[in-house]
């Protein structure tokens, strides 16, 4: 029977009892002397009811009297909302960016009335904390007239979600955002980041709690706390049933725990038209109605991107907007579209390169309800119903394993802390509907991204045997990853795993000095570093100058978005040689990168990179 409400108020009784050892594990991770969780909800409450939430200069011009009510409009109207994901090199141009795309929707009559900010990573900190971390791309927002000159600079919706709800700085920067007329506040999910140089976990995360509690205050103005699982534990699950089960948690937390309203984003990693569709449309009809939708946005995919023809990526960008148009026309969801650039992959697109993928699904837009009377939406249906079943019972199962190992689960502190501090991998395998099914972790719908990073495994295996007989059995290696982004980790470990070396998994947010720290107790010099955000040449000084510091030898090897934002470019730009030059081995070549650990491990005659600072 397929469950299509959720009352919070009743649990099932647990049908076994867990296993001794994973009691053990998720009791070990309950917080010890935190402050009651539900004080902090109404200390945020408190707070939220002290300042006006503000109206921006897109309410004002439109005469909506909130940004729900504009979306209402479009979806009677038969239109799509869009929205651009912008992220620029300084405030400047971000404000003038802002105004170009008002200019841009005018002229062009593609009417593109939303952004969502990306700044600096920095603005996730306390501001104290700064000078020591590395410096991300994006430009950087200090004072509270940062954010309200966002919203004054042109008749657009400006909304913020990266670095606000969960970051170390949240309380502030969540008012901040309200003040300046943002209709959600985001990111619940990125709760699992970790920051440079920050470590005060319940600091950080009692904030969040009174964030939730201000979004909570605002409740009657439709203001949401939004989420995009796959920058949290989903980013590591390899079934899209577990994406629903984990976000129902974090909506039992923010709607019941809380009292605030909750939205979801996501696309980055879900590519394949029918689970990309089928979660949102669970979501949809689990949480949400066409007076209350559930879903804010569509992120476009970039895992399916080429790098070596960029233009080729309009052909897979076009595609992904056109069923969510056409699914959007069938079940009217109020779900934004928010496109990436064709150079997505290879690093933070133009302006023009966003109004060019933005172009092309407007015109999209206009042909598809001519595509709608041939479209069969039945099987979207029925993997959409067999994702609510079994992600229904995988949040059954982690409210009644939380309960039977001591959590106190009408703490939102406590299950926001679990959620923290609990290892992805396991959470899923914990809690999967599969284990008391079949016995064993199966996945019943499969995430693009599990299955292609196993495929890649496969074929990095299959290249480096073909040239080297033996494998890696005597080589140790540390590998972690430089920010909150999971799946190059992922492969690095499956392929050296695979290949019989002992891999050391740091994890993800590892700062330089925790990832020298951990291959000093591990007693091995080879480093493999995944790393994104555009921290690539920052994050390389930084650990060659502490390797300098402690007079060791360490071969660190990186790979992923090698680029950074440098002196005179607007752009980020490809680092790569730089970086080798400074004696970091900077690659995305793993067959390559095996060979060296193979080559270094059995020499012992490792070249110093010490001589090259």
């Amino acid at each position: 029977m397929i469950l299509i409400a959720i009352d919070y108020s009743i649990l099932r009784e647990a049908g076994k009892e867990m296993n001794a050892a994973i009691k053990e594990y998720i009791a070990s991770l309950i917080p010890k002397g935190f402050q009651d969780g539900r004080d902090l909800v109404k200390e945020g409450i408190e707070i939220g009811n002290s300042f006006e939430l503000g109206r921006n200069k897109f309410l004002q011009k439109y005469g909506y009297k909130n940004y729900l009510e504009y979306r209402k409009d479009c979806v009677s109207n038969g239109k799509m909302i869009w929205q651009l994901l912008l992220g620029l090199s300084s405030l400047e141009e971000e404000l003038d960016a802002i105004k170009e795309l008002d200019e841009f929707s005018n002229r062009t009559g593609l009417d593109i009335r939303t952004i969502q900010s990306i700044p600096s990573m920095l603005v996730a900190l306390p501001h104290e904390y700064w000078e020591n971390a590395p410096k991300p791309t994006s430009y950087l927002m200090k004072e509270e007239k940062d954010w309200f000159d966002h919203s004054d600079a042109a008749p657009i919706a400006v909304i913020w979600q990266d670095w606000h709800l969960s970051s170390p700085n949240n309380l502030k920067n969540t008012i901040y955002a309200l003040k300046a007329g943002s209709p959600r506040i985001g990111t619940f999910s990125q709760l699992i980041w970790d920051y440079p140089g920050y470590k005060d976990e319940e600091n950080r995360f009692s904030d969040m709690v009174r964030s939730l509690g201000i979004i909570a205050s605002k409740r009657d103005d439709f203001i949401t706390a939004d989420t995009y699982p796959e920058d949290g534990l989903p980013g590591y699950f390899l079934d899209v049933a577990s994406y629903v089960g984990y976000t129902l948690v974090e909506h039992y937390i923010t709607e019941k725990l809380c009292g605030a309203k909750m939205s979801i984003s996501y696309g980055g990693l879900l590519t394949e038209i029918q689970p990309r569709m089928a979660f949102g449309m669970a979501m949809h009809k689990l949480l949400g109605s066409e007076d209350e939708p559930i879903l804010s946005y569509y992120n476009g995919g970039t895992i399916d991107q080429w790098d070596h023809d960029i233009n080729a990526n309009f052909g897979t960008g076009v595609q992904e907007m056109l069923i969510e148009i056409l699914v959007e026309l069938k079940y009217k969801m109020h779900t934004a579209i928010s496109p990436v650039s064709v150079t997505e992959k290879l690093r933070v697109p133009t302006l023009q390169e966003l109004f060019d993928i933005a172009a092309a699904g407007r015109r999209a837009e206009e042909k598809a309800k001519e595509w709608l009377p041939l479209m069969d939406f039945s099987p979207l249906e029925k993997m959409r119903d067999e994702l609510i079943e079994k992600g229904t019972i995988f949040f059954n199962n982690v409210l009644d394993g939380f309960k039977e190992a001591g959590v106190d689960i009408e703490d939102p502190l406590q299950m926001i802390v679990m959620l923290k501090r609990i290892n992805p991998v396991k959470f899923e395998e914990i809690f999967h509907p599969s284990i008391e099914e079949k016995g064993t972790f199966t996945p019943y719908h499969p995430s693009v991204l599990g299955r292609q990073t196993m495929n890649e495994k496969e074929r990095i295996v299959k290249t480096f045997l073909i040239n080297n007989k033996d494998k890696l059995k005597n080589c140790k290696v540390v590998a972690v990853s430089a920010d909150g982004h999971s799946y190059g980790l992922l492969l690095v470990d499956n392929v050296l795993s695979e290949l019989d070396a002992t891999v050391v998994n740091g994890g993800v947010d590892m700062e330089p000095s925790s990832v020298l720290d951990l291959a000093d107790e591990e007693g091995s010099n080879q480093i493999l570093i995944s790393i994104h955000c555009g921290q690539a040449l920052d994050y390389s000084k930084q650990i060659l100058k502490l390797a300098k510091d402690r007079g060791k030898e360490y071969h660190i090897f990186m790979g992923g978005m090698l680029n950074a934002m440098l002196p005179g470019n607007t752009e980020p730009v490809d680092v790569t040689d730089k970086l080798i030059e400074m004696g970091i081995h900077a690659s995305n070549d793993l067959v390559h990168i095996c060979q060296l650990v193979k080559q270094f491990d059995s020499s012992r005659n490792y070249s110093s990179i010490l001589t090259k600072l």
